[in-house]
């Protein structure tokens, strides 16, 4: 006992072991208490228990609960001493390490101390502790490093056979444990031995990763002490330990990740990721081999990782002692199969682990491998394939490397589309090539462009730049121009076949500006572009191409976040010009025409087409063969033409000379009443080899200011027409004519002579005129051609609103072209008048003749010029202040001042249905004519003669009776009737009737005469009535009569006639006899 308790770090424990047989016997003796307890009581100190029994031969085996015991307490024992044994080693290491800086003190003792203290860890499976003290060691490793201590390490090492090749996770490939104790080991043994050591903990805690990541940092880290020593290494030396060294690690990870990837999934990831970068360190010792042994260029991407100070003189590589590489450099095709097989596998990994970036560039290096191999077409199949990738990235220093090999692979297999498309890629990134290059591949890309198969379209970013200046419209030029800057940045000049500039819009949807065959110098360079279209409004620029045979530069100006530009067109200034508008006559009742107003201006036409396309629902363009025109030349002369109608609206237009004007009527049809319609206008037309076009879209007024009503007066031999003029809206109409044209039936007897009129009629105001209407006789019927079924009242007029309007125009424009702007003129007067003249007071100019305009908002004046350059902006806003400022309000006096003479007067003709024929009856009261007078309450006899007029009735109907009756419309506060009131009679035309009445007048004075009404019992049948006595009067007198009364005092004398003067009974007369005559 003493001399086990003499050792330090050591437990001890006293087994009792008792005989079976014994069993029974020593425990009814007693022997067993006494025997065991005498032991316990001698040996146990304090409350720690030092012995145990067991029995031999126990019949329970090793489950009893003396077994259970027993190895309890040597767990116990075994723990207590591992215990001490750590205390004391970290006490003796703690001891040593503060006697670092003394002399003496040895790196090599204190690591066999420590590396002590960590097997005892592993010995009781505490390997994470293991590897902390592993850990330690490194670290105070790399102290003693930088400190400069090397002294107890005999040299660098890496000269023992098989050492550049040698596994790196074997900790027993040498007595590593023995040379440091005898202070010999080398520093390359030394870390190798401490990195095995460290992965071997690492392997049995499962963290393959940490392993591959400890691999990775040890091998980069070691590598620059290799290079200090490689005069004393073999040659290659360093590539064969990395290679070796990395296949090594993948070699012993490889199972244990198989074990933890089953068990987990998410593992996969990581795992991988670490694996491809360790794959690819080997692959690169690889790289480095072949540019020295001649296998591979000394070009990127194989010599970027080669030492740029090493010796070109590669000496052979018999010295290294790894077999696979020894045959991977025997010969090309045994070098390619390791190298691709290596760059599949880091692939493959790079691929599991979603490092996608970092597979790029292993299958760079594979497409460069095809490349120098001459497999030109794997190499682009390769390089197609990764390129892209990399332009998305940014990576244009890597791109233009890969690019130049495939551009030379795509030329050598003849593929020029895609040689071309190469070159534009390169040409991206000039700034990546030298001059020469840039040069080479711009004359390259000339050279090509137009073998090309199909076409190439590619942004104009980065290799030229454009951006959109101005637009020019003076009235001077021709047409409308876009000035365009294109910035070239090649050093080259390019010679491009077309550039175009696409606008986008309402009508028409796209309008293209372009020019032809220019020279695109290096820099900064300013083209005018013009179109063929002529149109006006608000238009977006969409897209800029560029064309250089089949290649396409393209620019899209309508890309998600980008702000759009906006360009104001007019239409050109000296062009062909189409209008469409309400013809100045309107006929109503009929079918309304458009009137077309197509000006040549300064344009010549050869041959044209005018193609009319409505924009409203309901409204079509009627169908005719021919459509009549009117050609008026320069000097004035006009003539009618008939144009050509096809099938689908398209009218062929005659061939005009500067200056030329055709006018002609269009006419549509409408299911709709509607105030205006919008029409598109499309006039295409050729002057030789140029064909143009110009569009339009035009809302046309179509309301009318006016509306009649009228009525028909019959009388025995003519018709009194009486007409009712009225606004038909809220604007004042000044009417400066009217007249009343015959129809086939009537003529017109009598009209006003005062066919001129200044009349100005107000909303709700009625103008009267009154016309005398006869049917026309047999005699007179060829007279005059008149082939009009009805009578038509011509109005002329003008709105008072136009009037203000055209006044305001012709100021405007006079001002703008002062200024030479008249080409804005269309434009900003439609925005002034719709911004500032609609609420003009028009009625209060028709009373005061003066229209007060609205203060100028300048705000409000720059909201609808925003899209015009800054400077045409700023003149056109103070033009329009100017004018407001001079202007404040328009008189009648100003009006005639600026209204042109040829300005246009409106006319409507309005249609008016007069009855052909009516049944006319000439009703009369036939009075007694020996009378003077009628006497009051006296019944006059009289007789009513009703006939019935021929003039009206038409020949079919001259013998026919129909059923009529009459009407007395009696006033019973002025007459009585005897007689039928109303009476149903038959009649036909020419015959009279006579009905005798009596009437008795109940007033004296002047009493207008019953009216007689005589009217058809059928409802179809309408009959007038002439009354002769209509408004006629006849005095009624008083009765003269004489009369006696006898009156007795206090008595009532009744009448003893009747009298139509007697005296109320209720009147008391004096005592009298009285004569009164009356």
């Amino acid at each position: 006992m003493d001399i086990i308790q003499s050792k330090k770090s050591q437990e001890w424990l006293i087994v009792y072991v008792a005989n079976p047989e014994a069993k029974k016997s020593n425990t009814y003796l007693g022997l067993k208490a006494s025997v065991y307890d005498k032991i316990r009581t001698d040996y146990n100190i304090g409350k720690q228990e030092r012995c145990v029994y067991l029995r031999l031969n126990d019949v329970d085996g090793p489950t009893s609960e003396l077994w259970t015991t027993f190895i309890e307490r040597m767990k116990d024992s075994i723990l207590a001493s591992f215990d001490l044994q750590v205390l004391q080693i970290q006490e003796d290491t703690r001891r040593l390490d503060m006697q670092r800086h003394m002399p003496g003190w040895n790196y090599c003792t204190f690591f066999i101390l420590k590396e002590g203290l960590a097997q005892s860890f592993e010995i009781m499976t505490l390997y994470e502790d293991a590897l902390i003290q592993y850990d330690e060691l490194e670290a105070s490793f790399f102290q003693v490093l930088r400190d400069k201590a090397l002294a107890w390490f005999g040299h660098f090492g890496g000269t023992d056979p098989e050492d550049d090749s040698g596994s790196i996770l074997n900790f027993k490939r040498k007595d590593y444990r023995d040379l440091t104790n005898k202070n010999i080991i080398s520093v390359f043994d030394f870390r190798c031995y401490l990195f095995a050591r460290q992965c071997s903990m690492l392997l049995k805690l499962h963290r393959v990763i940490d392993v591959y990541s400890r691999a990775q940092f040890f091998i980069t880290t070691f590598i620059p002490s290799i290079c200090d020593n490689k005069d004393n290494l073999i040659p290659y030396f360093l590539e064969s330990w990395v290679f070796s060294a990395c296949m090594n690690v993948v070699n012993e990870c490889e199972p244990v990740a198989i074990q933890l990837a089953a068990n987990d999934p998410e593992f996969i990831v990581p795992y991988n990721a670490v694996k491809a970068d360790i794959l690819l360190c080997a692959r690169r010792q690889l790289d480095k081999l072949g540019v020295l042994q001649g296998h591979l260029p000394d070009t990127p991407p194989f010599a970027i990782h080669l030492d740029p100070r090493a010796s070109k003189e590669a000496p052979a590589a018999g010295g290294i002692t790894n077999q696979k590489l020894l045959e991977a450099l025997t010969s090309v095709d045994a070098f390619d199969k390791m190298y691709m097989a290596l760059s599949t596998r880091a692939i493959k990994s790079y691929d599991a682990s979603g490092r996608s970036r970092a597979g790029l560039s292993v299958h760079g290096d594979i497409a460069s491998l095809k490349y120098i191999r001459e497999k030109y077409d794997e190499a682009v199949r390769i390089f197609e394939s990764v390129i892209w990738r990399y332009g998305e990235q940014d990576w244009s220093f890597i791109e233009n490397g890969l690019l130049i090999k495939c551009a030379d692979s795509q030329k050598r297999l003849l593929r020029i589309d895609q040689y071309v498309e190469s070159v534009l890629a390169l040409l991206k990134n000039c700034k990546w090539l030298s001059s020469d290059q840039a040069l080479f591949y711009a004359n390259e890309l000339l050279e090509n462009v137009h073998k090309l198969d199909k076409g190439i379209k590619r942004p104009f970013t980065p290799i030229l730049s454009m951006s959109v200046v101005s637009i020019k419209d003076e009235e001077e030029m021709e047409s409308t121009q876009i000035e365009v800057t294109i910035e070239n940045h090649l050093s080259k000049e390019l010679t491009y076949d077309s550039l175009a500039l696409k606008l986008v819009g309402n009508d028409p949807e796209e309008v293209v500006f372009y020019i032809n065959e220019q020279v695109l110098q290096p820099g900064v360079n300013t083209f005018c572009l013009t179109s063929n279209i002529s149109t006006s409004g608000n238009y977006v620029v969409e897209s800029c191409e560029l064309a250089i045979g089949k290649l396409v530069f393209q620019q899209m100006f309508m890309t998600a976040g980008q702000k759009k530009k906006v360009i104001r067109l007019n239409h050109d200034p000296n062009r062909l010009l189409a209008s469409v508008a309400q013809p100045n006559q309107v006929c109503l009742g009929e079918r309304q025409p458009f009137a077309v107003k197509v000006q040549a201006r300064q344009s010549s036409v050869t041959k044209g087409t005018l193609h009319l396309e409505p924009q409203a629902d309901g409204l079509e363009l009627a169908r005719s063969e021919q459509v009549t025109a009117t050609l008026t030349s320069k000097d004035g002369t006009t003539k009618a033409i008939n144009l050509d109608m096809h099938d689908d609206h398209t009218i062929d237009l005659p061939a005009l000379d500067p200056q030329d004007q055709l006018d002609l009527l269009v006419y549509y049809e409408s299911g709709y009443s509607e105030y205006d319609y919008r029409i598109k206008t499309t006039v295409a037309y050729s002057n030789g080899d140029d064909h143009f076009q110009f569009v339009s879209a035009d809302t046309v007024p179509v309301a009318i200011p006016l509306s009649v009503t009228e009525s028909s007066i019959f009388r025995e031999t003519c018709i009194f027409l009486k007409v009712e003029l009225c606004c038909n809206g809220h604007l004042p109409v000044r009417i400066l004519g009217s007249d009343l044209l015959p129809s086939k039936t009537y003529a017109v007897e009598s009209q006003s002579e005062v066919n001129e009129w200044d009349l100005t009629l107000f909303p709700k105001q009625n103008a009267t005129f009154v016309y005398k209407l006869v049917k026309r006789s047999d005699a007179n019927q060829d007279e005059g051609v008149v082939e009009r079924p009805k009578v038509q009242f011509n109005v002329k007029y003008r709105t008072l609103k136009t009037e203000v309007e055209t006044s305001v125009g012709m100021i405007l424009e006079k001002k703008l072209r002062e200024h030479n702007l008249g080409q804005h003129f269309a434009y900003v007067f439609g925005k002034v008048r719709e911004a500032f003249l609609s609420s003009v007071d028009y009625s209060g100019y028709g009373l005061m003749d003066v229209a007060h305009l609205d203060d100028f908002d300048a705000e409000l004046c720059e909201s609808f010029l925003l899209h015009r350059d800054l400077k045409t902006k700023v003149e056109l806003l103070d033009l329009i202040e100017a004018f407001f400022e001079e202007h404040e309000a328009i008189t009648m006096k100003m009006v005639r001042t600026y209204t042109p003479a040829d300005s246009p007067v409106f006319a409507i003709s309005f249609p008016l249905d007069v009855p052909v024929s009516k049944i006319m009856h000439t009703a009369e009261l036939l009075l007694p004519q020996n009378k003077d007078g009628l006497i009051v309450s006296e019944a006059c006899p009289c007789t009513l003669r009703v006939t019935q007029s021929t003039y009206w009735c038409t020949e079919d109907k001259q013998h026919e009776a129909q059923e009529f009756t009459y009407d007395i419309d009696i006033d019973y506060e002025n007459w009585l009737l005897s007689g039928k009131r109303r009476l149903r009679f038959t009649s036909k035309p020419g015959e009279t009737k006579e009905f005798a009445l009596q009437l008795v007048p109940l007033k004296t004075g002047n009493l207008l005469l019953p009216p007689v009404r005589v009217s058809s019992t059928a409802a179809d049948i309408f009959a007038a009535t002439v009354y002769v006595n209509s408004a006629q009067q006849i005095l009624i007198k008083p009765k003269s009569k004489t009369a006696t009364f006898f009156i007795e005092q206090q008595q009532r004398i009744l009448p003893m006639a009747s009298s139509a003067y007697v005296t109320s009974p209720d009147t008391v007369s004096p005592p009298s006899t009285a004569l009164a005559k009356s």
